[in-house]
């Protein structure tokens, strides 16, 4: 499997476009390449290839855990232009489904569904040790996808969030990142099936990004 290692300028770059889904992006770049799919801005792969599922047991180290561990990348300067071409919730994104499913109805939720007085904590699901899509405060950047409290409780491991949010990385997306805010997101729905994987979980998309709040407790069910 063809596994690309993006150069750092272009990583920075890609953090500050939206994602597709929740820790990917669909990228046109070079259009007689087709689309590539971009593991937290860090590692591509062709859509084709992708779709083949076809990952040796190296691919699976090398997209697990450590994105500094040293194999078989190629280096990928994508210096030139390039475009985000996807989104799973947002319409106004979407290029081209590219044969991938979406969700039909996003909704934007109402001040009465997520009040903006109270703290809530969304979740993100990673196989990286570092999500990219976090600053260093642990604020979510702008175009960033997540999950809610009350979803998670459907995750019990990594390989079951892959499944869940039908997530293009086969590998386990063991770490998870949590954000408290005040912030509301711009859109919810339901992950659709996709990579292979059948989908169903919650997801949201902060279009705006979302500040995080240290420190701050937030409400659940009383019993």
């Amino acid at each position: 499997m063809p596994l690309f290692r993006v150069s750092d300028s272009a990583s920075e770059r890609l953090v500050g476009q939206p994602e597709s889904g929740l820790g990917y992006q669909l990228v046109q770049y070079r259009r007689e390449k087709g689309p590539l799919v971009v593991f937290n801005a860090s590692t591509a792969i062709p859509l084709s290839e992708l779709r083949e599922r076809k990952f040796s047991e190296e691919d699976y180290d090398l997209l697990s855990g450590n994105p500094e561990m040293p194999g078989s990348f190629e280096s990928l300067s994508m210096d030139d232009d390039y475009t985000v071409v996807f989104s799973q919730l947002d319409p106004s994104m979407r290029r081209d489904s590219f044969g991938l499913s979406f969700t039909e109805t996003p909704v934007a939720p109402s001040e009465m569904a997520i009040p903006s007085n109270r703290p809530r904590s969304y979740y993100r699901y990673n196989a990286y040790y570092k999500d990219r899509r976090i600053t260093w405060k642990g604020d979510f950047v702008a175009g960033t996808y997540a999950t809610t409290y009350a979803d998670m409780h459907f995750v019990p491991s990594g390989f079951a969030a892959v499944g869940r949010y039908a997530l293009p990385n086969p590998a386990s997306a063991r770490y998870i990142f949590t954000l408290v805010t005040f912030d509301r997101p711009t859109l919810m729905g339901t992950a659709a099936p996709n990579f292979g994987q059948s989908g169903g979980g919650v997801e949201v998309l902060f279009a705006a990004g979302a500040n995080n709040r240290p420190g701050t407790s937030f409400p659940i069910d009383v019993g």
